[in-house]
């Protein structure tokens, strides 16, 4: 049964998106040319100011998501902006390295994101990974799978730590 989202979760979605698009207030303003001041995103996303649908349309157009990611399901929202999935590099990089296992090829396309993944975010602590939502839609291209699949994957392989 769908559940109409309070404003507080309308709130929280704005700045999970924007966070999930690793934006900064101030970079929200650059993009938007000035349209978008920064106090008044983080005033919005705070709840101390009424956003408008017009606004809205306006900032996930310039988030480039449809206007339902901010006022749709919270379900959904929570699955998409609010999960990170933190996986086991140890042990991925270890099955990469012993032959003969059932699924070498997907271990070595894992392996080969999930580097370059580290290279691009700078992450060098080597032990484990946090991966966004968006890089698990990023492996289920890559594996030919849907999302949750892909998910149910790791979690057999015991490549998932845990979902946050």
């Amino acid at each position: 049964m769908y559940q109409q989202p309070t404003v507080n979760e309308i709130n929280s979605t704005l700045r999970a998106i924007r966070h999930s698009k690793s934006l900064s207030l101030s970079d929200v303003e650059t993009l938007s040319q000035g349209r978008i001041k920064a106090v008044v995103l983080g005033s919005y996303e705070r709840g101390a100011r009424s956003l408008s649908v017009k606004r809205a349309l306006q900032i996930a157009a310039l988030y480039q998501v449809p206007i339902s990611e901010i006022f749709g399901n919270s379900e959904n929202r929570e699955r998409s902006y609010g999960s990170k999935i933190i996986l086991d590099l140890r042990l991925i990089n270890h099955r990469v390295q012993q032959e003969g296992r059932n699924e070498m090829a997907k271990y070595i396309n894992l392996s080969r994101l999930l580097q370059k993944i580290v290279r691009t975010r700078q992450d060098w602590n080597g032990e484990v990974i946090s991966l966004r939502i968006t890089d698990i839609a990023t492996l289920a291209i890559l594996f030919d799978e849907s999302e949750d699949d892909v998910t149910k994957w790791l979690e057999r392989e015991t490549l998932l730590l845990r979902i946050r």
